[in-house]
């Protein structure tokens, strides 16, 4: 591996802080000489370094329409991703203007052919496709997680219901608060796109309702700005959001990382309990 300091100096920046708190990626912060922040990521498992060309392709595709900074990698080095550092902070209390440009965002990242992401090589799933890979988490955590019957029973039936999504969009598919960046109050960056596939619009909404609520506004304003909203929608953000225990847990068990495990064990126990 790359010594990520070694190789920013080779780049004539200056490394700065290293977190290797991460499972799947390194990341060097950087100044040049002009002071300017930059950021170094480095993949950390091969599934994360198999992905970087795809990422790199969809971030050229999207950067040109959506209403928010992206990052944008430099074209002359592979295997590590090197780009200016966006400006703005996660948000811990947004303002009511963040989630407005949310919205924005989500509207304008959906709306872009489908046909042009796939060539990108990032990954496509069908509206089928998406149930079929549900139903094999809900499965998988019956028997790897210990899914209780009561939960494994609810799934089913929400596996059968007509919530589901009549069509795909380009997801982000990672977007928490720790992924947007805000500037005085205003959406200023969404960052960390090595998740993004065409695939379920309820893979940009499920984190951030699940940090923040405030479903039925994000909605409002999402179908104001131009995106598809579908009847059953908010139900199924809703379920998706609920399943994040399986989620994180089976991520967990497939990259050997246990606290995941151990974490979505706990949630999942929670949701068993009345009113959850």
């Amino acid at each position: 591996m790359t010594d990520l300091r070694e190789f920013a100096v080779s780049l004539e920046l200056r490394p700065g802080s290293l977190i290797d708190s991460g499972g799947d990626f390194l990341v060097l912060h950087a100044q040049d000489a002009a002071g300017d922040a930059w950021i170094l990521r480095q993949p950390r498992r091969e599934w994360a370094l198999q992905r970087m060309g795809p990422e790199r392709a969809l971030l050229d595709l999207v950067a040109d329409r959506v209403p928010v900074p992206v990052p944008r990698w430099r074209p002359d080095v592979a295997d590590v991703a090197v780009y200016r550092a966006l400006p703005g902070a996660s948000p811990d209390e947004p303002e009511e203007e963040y989630f407005e440009d949310v919205a924005r965002f989500l509207a304008a990242l959906h709306a872009i052919p489908l046909d042009e992401a796939a060539l990108t090589g990032v990954q496509v799933r069908t509206p089928d496709q998406i149930r079929e890979i549900v139903a094999l988490k809900i499965h998988r955590a019956r028997t790897e997680l210990g899914l209780s019957d009561v939960l494994w029973r609810h799934w089913q039936a929400w596996l059968e219901d007509s919530t589901w999504p009549p069509h795909s969009v380009v997801a982000h598919a990672d977007m928490s608060p720790a992924n947007t960046l805000v500037d005085n109050g205003k959406l200023s960056g969404v960052i960390d796109w090595t998740d993004s596939l065409v695939g379920d619009p309820a893979a940009d909404f499920r984190r951030l309702v699940k940090q923040f609520g405030r479903l039925d506004s994000l909605l409002d304003a999402y179908e104001r700005h131009g995106g598809r909203v579908w009847p059953g929608m908010k139900r199924h953000i809703e379920e998706r959001s609920r399943m994040a225990p399986i989620d994180s847990g089976l991520y967990g068990i497939d990259s050997g990382q246990d606290r995941y495990v151990r974490t979505a064990l706990e949630r999942l126990a929670l949701l068993d309990q009345p009113g959850a």
